[in-house]
């Protein structure tokens, strides 16, 4: 009898193989999802920046009457890609204040920064590092 020796992977191999791709799954899609949380959240900075931009042009525009501004909604071409992850207001608007509000959605809401603000005179919070870019 001529028994001829297959090449192949034993069930055993397969198992292990199985496990250490679960293994490193378990550790890499949580820091993935971290990292894709992170840069949505510094997409919002930089709208939340350019919305401060707008304010400042308005207030420019109108230097007597102060920040007309109370309505974000004529300048939402400006997050239309985020939209899904963050809600932009302008939160305390007066005549020569205004605080900018980016309030995390859903998918976003377990970024560890949460709701990000921006003031008049460039005051960011939270203030905790790593929040800001």
């Amino acid at each position: 009898m001529n028994m001829k020796k297959t090449s192949g992977f034993t069930l055993v191999e397969l198992l292990i193989v199985v496990i250490i791709m679960a293994v490193l799954s378990s550790i890499a899609y949580p820091l993935y999802t971290d990292q894709v949380r992170k840069a949505r959240r510094y997409d919002a900075e930089g709208v939340l920046m350019a919305l401060a931009n707008v304010m400042e042009q308005d207030l420019a525009r109108t230097p007597n009457t102060g920040y007309g501004i109370s309505d974000l909604t004529p300048f939402s071409d400006l997050w239309t890609a985020i939209d899904n992850y963050y809600t932009f207001t302008v939160a305390n608007p007066t005549a020569f204040s205004y605080t900018l509000t980016a309030t995390p959605k859903s998918p976003q809401s377990g970024d560890a920064c949460g709701t990000l603000s921006l003031t008049q005179n460039g005051t960011k919070s939270p203030a905790d590092a790593g929040c800001w870019k």
